[in-house]
C-alpha cells in the first residue's frame, strides 16, 4: 500500500477544497459588510469560515509534505482506499463552519450536515428550537407514535431562532435563521457531490497520471461507466461542462419567472436541484415559494439531473439517436407512470401545507403538479417537498418508498438503485424463467443492442443482494437504538438511496434533529455507502485489501 502517494493526493485534494470554500467566505464578507442588518438580520460567519480555511490548509500542507516521497502513481487500491478518505475527510472539513459558528453546536450534527449534503441525501437536521410561551425558556420537541409500542420522542431543536432586539418577537426560525453563507455553503456542497467532487479533482489536477482513471471511476455511478473521450481528463471536464451550462440554465429560468427569486435563491435553489440533494434555504421547501411556474421548473431540472450526462454529451456531438436508449425510455415511462398515479390517489382530497395548514381539495391541476413534484422528488432523489405528503393516502406513500429504490440514470447526479440495474436485473430473471423450459437454448442477456457481460450480471446481483441486507440491518439497527419500524424503514431508505425524504418522525414537516449521536453516525455510512454504491466501501473491511499487493 502506498500511504504516501495517497497522502500526496489527499494534501492535494484538501487544498483545492480550501480554494472552494473561498466562495462562501467571500459571500459572509459581502453580507457582513454591505447587507442591510435591518431586513437581514441573521449573524455573520466570515470568521468561520476563516477558520475552516486554515484549518484545510494546514492539514493539506501536512499531508501533501508527507507525500513528497511517494512513487506518484495511484494504483487500483491506492485509488478505491483515497477515493473514501476523500468522502470521509471532505463532510469533516466542510461541518466545521456549522460547529464553529455555533449554528449547530453538536459536532456529530455538523458532521451529519455536511455528509448529507456532499454525498446529495439533503437530510438535515436544522430545526427551529422551542420555547415555552409564557416563561420563554426552551422546551423539548415530543411527538409519539402508537402501535403494539408506544415510542415517543423528546429531542430540542438546533437553530436559534432571530428576535427583534427591542421587543423579543422571533423575527427568523428554522433554516431560516441560518446565515445567508451557511445556506449557500449548504446547497453548494450538494452541487459539488453531485457533480462529482473527484471529477472535478481530476479535472484540475492533471499530474495525478495513471491514478486519476480510477478516482473517476470510483466516482461515477452506474454499473457501467463508458469514457466519453479517451482521455479521462477530457472526459472530467467534458462533463462539469454539461453540468455547468445546465446549472447556468435553472438559474436564469428561476430569476425571470419568480419575482421572489434574487440571485441567491435562485443560485441556491439551483445547486440543489440539479445536484438531486434537495437542500433548501426555506422552512417549507420548494412549496415556501408559492409559485407554480418554479416548482414545474424544479421538476423539469430534477429530471434532467437524473439523465446520464453522456447523453447529454452525444446530443452535443448530434448524435440524437442515442436518446433511443432503453434506461432514459424506461425512466421517463416510471416517472410519468408514477406522476399520473399519485394524481388520481390525490385528486379530491385536503390540500396539506407544509406549514401544518390544511386547504381545500385538490384540483385536478393542482393534483397533476403536487402529485407529480413529489413522487419525481423522491424517485430522482432530490427530496424536496412541496406538500405534507404525510397526509396522502398511504397506497401514495408506499408508492414513494418504492421508487426511492428505483432512482434514476446511471452516470447521474441522482442516487438509488439506478433504472438500468433494475432493468438488468428483469433481463436477468427472464433468462432464467426461459431456460426451465428451453434449457437447449444458448442465450445472451441483451440491453438494447448491448449485450450484458456475465461479469456485469454478477455484479448487478451481489449489488441487489448487500443493498437489501444492508437496509435489513440498518432497520434493525435503527430499531434497536429506540426508532419506531415506520420511521426506521424510512430513515434507512433515505440514508442508503441519498434521497433526503423519510416518513414518520422523519417526515415532510420535520428534521432528522431527533437521531441520537450513534444514530446520526449510523446515517452517515449509509449515506457513503449509497453515494459509493457499496463495493468501494466495502471493499476496506476484507482483510486482504489491506494485506495483499493488488
Amino acid at each position: 500500500m502506498h500511504i504516501r502517494d495517497i497522502s500526496k493526493v489527499l494534501g492535494a485534494y484538501l487544498f483545492f477544497f480550501s480554494l472552494i470554500l473561498c466562495l462562501p467566505f467571500g459571500l459572509s464578507l459581502y453580507d457582513q459588510f454591505y447587507l442591510d442588518p435591518i431586513h437581514h438580520p441573521q449573524s455573520y460567519c466570515s470568521g468561520s469560515f476563516l477558520v475552516t480555511i486554515m484549518i484545510t490548509l494546514t492539514a493539506a500542507i501536512f499531508l501533501y509534505s508527507y507525500g513528497k516521497g511517494g512513487h506518484g502513481r495511484l494504483f487500483r487500491r491506492e485509488g478505491i482506499l483515497a477515493v473514501v478518505l476523500v468522502w470521509l475527510l471532505t463532510p469533516l472539513f466542510g461541518g466545521i463552519p456549522f460547529y464553529v459558528s455555533d449554528t449547530l453546536q453538536n459536532p456529530v450534527f455538523a458532521y451529519f450536515e455536511a455528509m448529507s449534503g456532499f454525498t446529495t441525501t439533503g437530510a438535515t437536521v436544522m430545526q427551529a428550537k422551542k420555547f415555552d410561551l409564557s416563561s420563554g425558556e426552551e422546551t423539548h420537541h415530543e411527538t409519539s407514535y402508537t402501535g403494539i409500542e408506544e415510542v415517543s420522542y423528546s429531542y430540542k431543536g438546533t437553530i436559534e431562532p432571530i428576535r427583534d432586539a427591542h421587543t423579543g418577537e422571533i423575527l427568523y426560525e428554522g433554516i431560516e435563521a441560518v446565515s445567508r453563507a451557511l445556506l449557500f455553503w449548504r446547497c453548494m456542497m450538494q452541487w459539488l457531490g453531485g457533480g462529482g467532487i473527484m471529477v472535478l479533482f481530476v479535472a484540475v489536477l492533471p499530474a495525478l497520471g495513471v491514478g486519476g482513471k480510477m478516482l473517476m471511476q470510483s466516482e461515477v455511478t452506474g454499473p457501467i461507466k463508458d469514457a466519453l473521450t479517451p482521455r479521462i481528463k477530457e472526459t472530467a471536464i467534458q462533463l462539469w461542462k454539461i453540468y455547468f451550462s445546465l446549472t447556468l440554465l435553472e438559474i436564469f429560468l428561476l430569476y425571470v419567472t419568480n419575482p421572489e427569486m434574487d440571485l441567491f435563491n435562485s443560485v441556491a435553489v439551483t445547486f440543489s436541484t440539479l445536484s438531486t440533494g434537495g437542500f433548501s434555504v426555506r422552512n417549507e421547501s420548494i412549496g415556501g415559494y408559492g409559485n407554480s411556474t418554479t416548482e414545474w421548473i424544479v421538476l423539469a431540472f430534477m429530471i434532467l439531473g437524473s439523465v446520464n450526462f453522456s447523453l447529454y454529451f452525444f446530443c452535443l456531438r448530434g448524435k440524437f439517436f442515442k436518446l433511443w436508449d432503453p434506461e432514459l425510455i424506461l425512466f421517463l415511462t416510471i416517472a410519468l407512470g408514477i406522476s399520473s398515479f399519485a394524481t388520481w390517489q390525490i385528486l379530491g382530497t385536503n390540500q396539506a401545507f407544509l406549514s401544518g395548514a390544511i386547504g381545500t381539495d385538490y384540483t385536478l391541476g393542482e393534483a397533476i403538479r403536487a402529485g407529480s413534484f413529489q413522487l419525481v422528488s423522491a424517485m430522482t432523489s432530490t427530496g424536496f417537498s412541496v406538500a405534507n405528503y404525510e397526509m396522502w393516502p398511504y397506497v401514495v406513500q408506499v408508492l414513494m418508498l418504492i421508487v426511492m429504490y428505483i432512482g434514476g440514470m446511471s452516470g447521474s447526479t441522482a442516487g438509488g438503485m439506478k433504472v438500468i440495474r433494475h432493468l438488468m436485473l428483469f433481463r436477468i430473471s427472464q433468462n432464467k424463467v426461459e431456460s426451465l423450459f428451453r434449457p437447449e437454448a444458448v442465450r445472451s442477456i441483451k440491453i438494447g443492442y448491448k449485450e450484458i457481460d456475465t461479469s456485469v450480471a454478477i455484479n448487478v446481483l451481489s449489488f441487489f443482494f448487500l443493498v437489501l441486507a444492508l437496509a435489513v440491518l440498518g432497520t434493525f439497527l435503527y430499531t434497536l437504538d429506540g426508532i419506531d419500524p415506520e420511521t426506521a424503514i424510512g430513515l434507512i431508505s433515505c440514508m442508503i438511496n441519498n434521497t433526503g425524504i423519510a416518513f414518520r418522525q422523519a417526515g415532510a414537516t420535520n428534521s432528522f434533529a431527533f437521531l441520537s449521536d450513534s444514530s446520526a453516525l449510523l446515517s452517515c455510512f449509509w449515506m457513503i455507502l449509497g453515494r459509493l454504491e457499496v463495493f468501494a466501501v466495502l471493499v476496506l473491511l476484507v482483510p486482504t485489501f489491506w494485506r495483499e499487493e493488488v
